[in-house]
C-alpha cells in the first residue's frame, strides 16, 4: 500500500505541472482570441474615467461658482438686513425707554395729585371736626343758660310759692308755663 501511495502523489504531480502550462495555453489562446477587444474595453473605461473625474471637476467648479455668487448678491442684502434690524432693535430699546419715562412721570403725577385730594380732605375733615366743636360749645353754652334760667324762674316761683299760698289751679298755670319755656329753649337750642 505505501508504494500505492507514492505512486499516487508522483502521478498528480506531473498532473499539476500539466494544470499550469495548460492555463498558460488558455491565457494565451484567450489573450489571441479577446485580447484586442478587452485592450478596446479598457481603453473605453479609462476615456470614461476621465471623462467622469473632468465632468465632475466642472460641475464642482460650477457648483463653486454658482455660490460664489449667490454669496455675492445675497451678503448685501443680508448686512442690509441686519442694518435695518439693529435700527428696529434701537428704536425699541428707545420707544421702551420713552414709555419708562412717561409711566415715571405719569405716576408721580398721580402720586402728587392723590397726596393733594387726600390733604384736601384731610383739611376739611380738620375744618368741619373745629366748626363742630364750635357748633356744641355754642349748643352747650345756650343749654346751661337755658337751664339757668329755668333754674333761676324755678327758684323765683318758689320763692313766690312759699311767700303766698296758692291755689291750685294758679300752680297748674306755673307749672304749665314753665313747660312752655322748657320747650322753648330746647326748641332754641335745636334750631341754633
Amino acid at each position: 500500500m505505501g508504494a500505492n501511495k507514492r505512486f499516487e502523489i508522483a502521478d498528480k504531480a506531473p498532473d499539476a505541472a500539466n494544470a499550469d502550462a495548460s492555463d498558460n495555453k488558455m491565457d494565451q489562446i484567450r489573450e489571441l482570441m479577446f485580447g484586442g477587444v478587452v485592450r478596446d474595453f479598457d481603453r473605453r473605461i479609462k476615456e470614461l474615467s476621465d471623462l467622469m473625474e473632468s465632468e465632475l471637476a466642472r460641475v464642482a467648479a460650477d457648483y463653486e461658482r454658482r455660490i460664489a455668487g449667490l454669496e455675492a448678491r445675497l451678503d448685501p442684502q443680508i448686512e442690509k438686513l441686519g442694518a435695518q434690524l439693529r435700527q428696529e432693535s434701537a428704536a425699541r430699546t428707545s420707544a421702551l425707554d420713552d414709555i419708562d419715562v412717561r409711566f415715571g412721570q405719569s405716576q408721580r403725577t398721580q402720586r402728587s395729585e392723590i397726596n393733594a385730594v387726600l390733604q384736601q380732605h384731610e383739611d376739611n375733615a380738620s375744618a368741619t371736626e373745629a366748626r363742630a366743636r364750635d357748633a356744641l360749645a355754642q349748643l352747650d353754652e345756650r343749654t346751661q343758660a337755658a337751664l339757668q334760667a329755668v333754674r333761676d324762674a324755678l327758684s323765683s316761683a318758689r320763692s313766690e310759692l312759699g311767700g303766698q299760698k296758692l291755689a291750685r289751679e294758679d300752680l297748674a298755670d306755673l307749672m304749665a308755663e314753665v313747660s312752655l319755656r322748657l320747650r322753648g329753649a330746647q326748641d332754641a337750642s335745636k334750631n341754633g
